[in-house]
């Protein structure tokens, strides 16, 4: 691919360049850019000694790219736990009404022991699933932090983003007053719907804390509106306000030196 992008046989020095971008940027973004380069030296000439710098260039945006992602899935997935434990703490009248559910589990009993919480109806399949997130808990400052007295919303917190959308799909009926109206959104938000969108927004977590590329930011963007459209959060201003926010950066402390390959200067 890199042959292909090139107009010009490179140096030993200029190989041993390419040979670290290879070895050290992102296995796939790097092909990606190539293969954009190709196409940018389609449409216009670009200097031999520039064509390792375009491929940068490129790489670079991709990952801002990438990196302008985040703050929606962040946004997403902190409403969600936020609003939840407003929510259901209206709902059972009291913000720490997991507790029960996990002392019942300490205690022996079964999670079909609870037909209703606090005299409100809950679908059997509500209370495994807040039983299965006990069940599975290992980490030690997750536990602590759910175990004993005067609790209120610590077990949100403490919950992965599979396991609140696991909650919340669990008795649609009850979660899905927490959504503005039909008819403020102006369509039928069904549980298909509120389940398809979770995936999409799940599987964007994953891809980006294992650092691969996303490939459709249209759909994620579209998915991360949805949801924080039925919490009363407006997507548009909050990536405006993003994008004219400004924010100190760290100076770096340790000189370009003749070795420090990456970036292409």
């Amino acid at each position: 691919m890199l042959g292909e992008y090139l107009t010009f046989i490179p140096t030993p020095q200029q190989v041993d360049a390419f040979k670290t971008d290879m070895r050290t940027l992102n296995p796939t973004l790097p092909r990606d850019s190539i293969r954009e380069g190709v196409q940018v030296r389609a449409l216009q000439q670009i200097p031999t000694h520039e064509q390792r710098l375009v491929i940068h260039r490129i790489y670079t945006r991709k990952i801002k790219e990438f990196s302008s992602i985040y703050p929606f899935v962040f946004a997403v997935e902190n409403a969600l736990r936020s609003v939840l434990a407003d929510y259901l703490e209206e709902k059972f009248g009291r913000i720490d009404w997991w507790t029960l559910i996990r002392d019942a589990r300490l205690n022996g009993q079964d999670y079909t022991a609870f037909p209703t919480i606090r005299g409100v109806p809950i679908n059997p399949a509500f209370v495994k699933a807040v039983w299965r997130v006990f069940d599975s808990m290992a980490n030690p400052p997750h536990i602590a932090n759910t175990s004993g007295t005067n609790r209120s919303d610590e077990f949100y917190y403490c919950l992965t983003l599979g396991e609140l959308w696991s909650i919340m799909q669990a008795d649609w009926t009850l979660i899905r007053p927490m959504f503005a109206s039909d008819a403020d959104l102006g369509f039928t938000f069904t549980k298909t719907m509120f389940v398809d969108t979770m995936r999409v927004i799940k599987e964007t977590r994953k891809e980006l804390f294992h650092s691969n590329p996303i490939k459709d930011r249209k759909k994620i963007v579209e998915a991360c509106e949805r949801i924080l459209n039925g919490l009363q959060f407006h997507l548009g201003d909050y990536d405006s306000d993003l994008g004219t926010s400004a924010y100190v950066r760290l100076p770096a402390t340790i000189a370009r030196a003749l070795r420090h390959i990456i970036p292409a200067r």
